[in-house]
């Protein structure tokens, strides 16, 4: 089988990398918690891998433990430009009861998706797209923020940018051409099956690779945006109103 291989590595990994983002959870960031839950997901999906010819029951609970990763790595793209387009708002808004609500919700969601497609098959192929599409937003603002941001070298803006770009490369490359490729080989009669299988082969090392995420956190840009951008400035201009008033005073003692 091509995946046993690969499971075998995955496993213990992911159990590592979810012991390891756990310890950042006693921040209150939210990023870690999303990584975790994506983490778990992988795991479950591993597992149905591995138990797929014991039963067809564990093919719904593969698709369904996958949307549940993609849900996941929207919410990290959404935490990322949320953090630095609206920081205010960001930390209003990272108590336990948000983590609680964001991380049932993307569990039970995806259940509610898999039902639909279930009964029409078409989505199917559509709502691997849905999630990317909202990641690529994310990104694009995120980047625009960032780079219109005066108080963040490019160094920092380079490491609150990490954990974005990983997702999108991860997505676009590991994920995204297994179902392009499964639509095209159950539409076009001569597309070769190697390809599909290359593919798959791709999105069974995603759950390796989401293990990488952990690296991105550990540079979690919170601790870089401590205040507003707005905030930055006026601390500037307050900074030197300050050095001019105290070169005046100087002056008039001479």
């Amino acid at each position: 089988m091509i995946y046993t291989n690969t499971e075998i590595i995955e496993i213990p990994m992911i159990c590592l990398a979810i012991y390891a983002v756990y310890s950042l959870i006693k921040s209150k960031q939210a990023a870690p918690v999303f990584v975790i839950n994506l983490l778990i997901s992988d795991l479950i999906q591993i597992v149905g891998t591995l138990l797929l010819n014991a039963s067809l029951l564990f093919s719904y609970i593969i698709i369904w433990a996958g949307s549940i990763g993609l849900y996941f790595m929207t919410c990290i793209a959404v935490e990322r430009y949320v953090l630095i387009a609206h920081p205010v708002w960001h930390r209003s808004h990272r108590s336990v009861k948000y983590f609680v609500c964001t991380s049932l919700t993307g569990w039970l969601i995806p259940f509610i998706v898999c039902l639909v497609c279930f009964f029409i098959n078409r989505l199917m192929y559509i709502m691997p797209f849905i999630p990317y599409l909202v990641i690529i937003v994310c990104f694009v603002g995120t980047c625009r923020s960032v780079s219109h941001s005066i108080s963040l070298s490019p160094l920092k803006q380079q490491l609150v940018l990490a954990p974005l770009f990983f997702v999108v490369i991860s997505y676009t490359f590991l994920i995204l051409p297994f179902p392009i490729c499964i639509f095209l080989l159950l539409h076009v009669y001569t597309f070769p099956l190697s390809l599909v299988i290359f593919t798959f082969i791709l999105y069974l090392l995603n759950p390796l690779v989401d293990c990488l995420l952990y690296v991105f956190m550990r540079s979690d840009a919170e601790k870089i945006i401590r205040t507003p951008h707005c905030c930055s400035r006026l601390k500037r201009v307050q900074t030197e109103t300050g050095q001019t008033t105290s070169t005046d005073v100087q002056c008039d003692h001479v």
